[in-house]
């Protein structure tokens, strides 16, 4: 299911779009560490290692593997509905932590004006097994003035239910177009086009509905979802030092759902060795067709939405960044010829806050959820 791990970061409001600037492969090793923690008792610790390796000189092998501690807790549901920043897993109940460990290999080509990269990913939880094979191909012209992305992803993924389910699989297809296209030294944009499918039981298999007459209900969705995204992201340097980028993003599928997104972020090199920057994010999306009053749910329904995720609402989220070079006098405390430009810290913060829902309440206990979530990472080039 980590599949969306991030991509669903606050509740959708990340997405995931191909590197804008068609980056070259990377010969290095990163050390990052996530948290992630909400109002409704959702939290999550993420520490994970990823390694992209050199080869030859076409040839890079890259590796990501973590370990997520996920822990929450809610009034309603016989097993905690999953954390926004996480997608759709499985928690444990009452505060206790669940554990999902994610692994992911590739293989990269990148040769001249062509880079092709293919891999597949694993995680095992409790209850729920995710297995996905993923490839994209980046095409550089127009003297590196313009690329070409195209990228494709299937998931294998099947739950391992406590209650019989009509189907244990869950998949999910997605395909992404780019194209990037340098405008002038100081103006650079993005498009990008999105399809995705997903099939099997969709549902969060715990999500249940106590209804008025005592009787409880599980979520039941549609077996089959088809949606598309528009994406556009404009890079502009206002001065040397200032860039600032825009990203809006329209979405639809044939639940009816309805999103926009809009993204503003602004960056500045303080320093030769510091880089800060700001955000802000907003995302409003409309209600399924199936979704209705959660007290107007009866047992004859055949599609029942529990989840907010499938209703109507609006999030806001604001946040700021840092990438921090090291000194080489403060990298000599720990090795005797550190390169300055081999070591980049990067830390970010970002608090979110949705708007006041009636599904959140019940599932939540709180009529909002407010969170934070936090990235420290080192990455070290070999």
């Amino acid at each position: 299911m980590t599949r969306r791990i991030l991509a669903l970061f606050v509740v959708c409001m990340l997405l995931p779009i191909w590197p804008v600037f068609a980056d070259k492969p990377r010969d290095g090793i990163s050390y990052v560490f996530s948290y992630y923690w909400d109002t409704g008792s959702n939290m999550v610790i993420a520490p994970s290692v990823l390694l992209s390796k050199k080869l030859t000189d076409t040839y890079y092998l890259g590796a990501n593997v973590g370990v997520d501690a996920i822990t929450s807790a809610t009034k309603n549901a016989s097993t905690t509905p999953p954390p926004p920043a996480t997608g759709d897993e499985d928690e444990g109940e009452g505060g206790n932590f669940s554990y999902r460990v994610p692994l992911s290999l590739y293989l990269t080509y990148d040769k001249a004006d062509d880079t092709l990269i293919g891999g597949g990913y694993y995680s095992y939880e409790d209850t729920y097994i995710g297995r996905s094979l993923f490839a994209a191909y980046t095409r550089r012209m127009n003297l590196n003035n313009t690329a070409m992305t195209v990228a494709y992803s299937k998931s294998f993924d099947y739950w391992i239910p406590d209650r019989p389910l009509p189907t244990d699989n869950r998949s999910e297809q997605v395909l992404d177009l780019s194209v990037t296209q340098l405008l002038s030294p100081k103006r650079m944009v993005q498009f990008t086009y999105s399809a995705l499918q997903s099939d099997g039981f969709l549902a969060q298999p715990t999500d249940t509905l106590v209804t008025a007459g005592a009787v409880t209900l599980y979520a039941q969705y549609p077996d089959n979802r088809k949606g598309s995204a528009f994406a556009v992201r404009l890079i502009t340097l206002l001065n040397e030092p200032t860039s600032l980028h825009l990203f809006y993003r329209y979405y639809r599928d044939d639940w009816h759902i309805q999103s926009d997104t809009v993204n503003i972020e602004l960056y500045r090199d303080v320093s030769r060795s510091v880089l800060l920057g700001a955000r802000y994010r907003y995302y409003r999306q409309s209600e399924a067709y199936f979704a209705k009053d959660l007290n107007a749910y009866t047992p004859s329904d055949a599609l029942i939405a529990v989840n907010y995720r499938m209703y109507a609402f609006h999030s806001n989220m604001v946040g700021a960044m840092a990438i921090i070079k090291p000194s080489r006098s403060f990298l000599r405390t720990f090795m005797s010829r550190p390169d300055p430009d081999k070591i980049k810290l990067k830390l970010s913060a970002d608090v979110f806050a949705t708007s006041s829902e009636p599904n959140i309440q019940y599932q939540y206990n709180t009529d909002r959820l407010t969170g934070l979530f936090t990235t420290i990472a080192l990455d070290y080039d070999f």
